[in-house]
């Protein structure tokens, strides 16, 4: 089957360029002809060099310019050597009209996975995530997209919003989300079953990730002699943490920022990397803190010793991917740790055979959708 998939495919974040990667894989191994879409959101504007939002922000990318180069051409080699995306970009707002008269021939479209259906984060709903674009014959699948939390903004889900909600989702012949929990904001607008599936990069084993990640770590690092601190959203609790820890191991700090955070130990930032370099980065550290989903999905694939600082929009999916998965809570922190309490990073055993057991309903899901 021709297919294509639309996603957070293009923001420079490495939890959405591998889940894009996954599911791409993942029904390419299938035996699908697979393209990933070229939609570029609204949202890609704050990915772009210059953002041009003020004179401020515009000096602040001007001053960081080399690191943002790496990083926009570390991302866009992995997305040409790894998703088989379309020729065409499609942004702004001819996208729409565009993408229904290039598909129209395509047996299935997917939308997910990601907060595509995030609408805090999209500014409201996007209706090319939501597949409006899509023909009659074409089979329209929703493969574990994020609304992430239980209620949205009053001014991103209006009354007119979630009448075209309703009506996109009429349209689907599959719907799944990644987190059920919160699910139910969409469940009230449709007839048709929202079931749960596994985040697509949890589809894959580890020797699939491993065959893509970097051959070797940036320079200056040794294998195990580093902490990857990948912090999303930084704090002080949990810089201070990533010091006394450091210090206590005798390791450098490596972390990710386009600005300079202020370690008191030795510490290396590594802005500018890509995808593959993100798994190396995982695979050869020590342990790894992180407060981001996907760096404790890669984590506990990797087997490695990690902690995971919970935040209000996140300490909920963090704690039901290690439920799922049989692994302890103590990996995970609440989002009010101070940073004094006397936990290291630990490695749990993945249990292969009960996540084995998990992927057999999100395949399924797959293949009956797409027969």
């Amino acid at each position: 089957m021709k297919v294509g998939t639309i996603t957070f495919h293009c923001a420079y974040n490495f939890g959405s360029a591998l889940q894009t990667y996954a599911l791409k894989k993942y029904l390419t191994d299938l035996g699908h002809d697979v393209h990933v879409i070229d939609y570029r959101s609204d949202n890609f504007r704050d990915y772009r060099i210059f953002r041009r939002y003020s004179y401020k922000s515009y000096f602040k990318d001007l001053l960081y310019l080399s690191g943002n180069l790496r990083r926009r051409k570390s991302f866009q080699e992995f997305w040409r050597t790894h998703f088989n995306l379309t020729d065409c970009t499609y942004e702004g707002p001819d996208a729409e009209r565009l993408l229904a008269l290039d598909f129209k021939d395509y047996d299935a479209l997917i939308c997910g996975s990601d907060q595509i259906w995030n609408l805090d984060c999209t500014a409201g709903p996007v209706p090319s995530f939501f597949l409006s674009f899509a023909s009659s014959e074409s089979k329209k699948i929703a493969y574990a997209p994020s609304l992430s939390h239980a209620k949205f903004e009053e001014k991103n889900f209006t009354q007119e919003d979630k009448m075209h909600i309703s009506g996109w989702l009429s349209h689907f012949d599959a719907l799944s989300v990644r987190e059920l929990s919160v699910a139910g904001q969409f469940q009230q607008l449709t007839n048709r079953p929202i079931v749960e599936t596994l985040d697509p990069t949890l589809l894959l084993n580890l020797e699939d990730y491993r065959q893509i990640q970097a051959l070797q770590l940036p320079k200056k690092l040794e294998a195990g002699k580093y902490i990857f601190a990948y912090t999303l959203w930084p704090n002080r609790d949990m810089m201070h943490y990533i010091d006394k820890l450091a210090a206590k191991r005798g390791l450098t700090v490596v972390y990710y920022s386009q600005t300079p955070f202020r370690y008191k130990s030795h510490a290396i930032n590594v802005w500018g990397i890509g995808p593959s370099d993100f798994l190396t980065l995982i695979d050869k550290s020590n342990c790894v803190v992180s407060n981001s989903f996907h760096a404790t999905v890669f984590s506990i694939l990797y087997g490695k010793q990690f902690l995971t600082f919970g935040m209000e929009k996140s300490t909920s999916r963090m704690r039901t991917l290690l439920s799922k998965l049989g692994l302890s809570e103590e990996h995970l922190l609440p989002s009010d740790f101070d940073g004094e309490r006397d936990i290291e990073p630990f490695s749990s055993a993945l249990d292969t055979a009960l996540l084995n057991n998990l992927r057999v309903d999100s395949e399924q899901f797959i293949k009956d959708a797409l027969a």
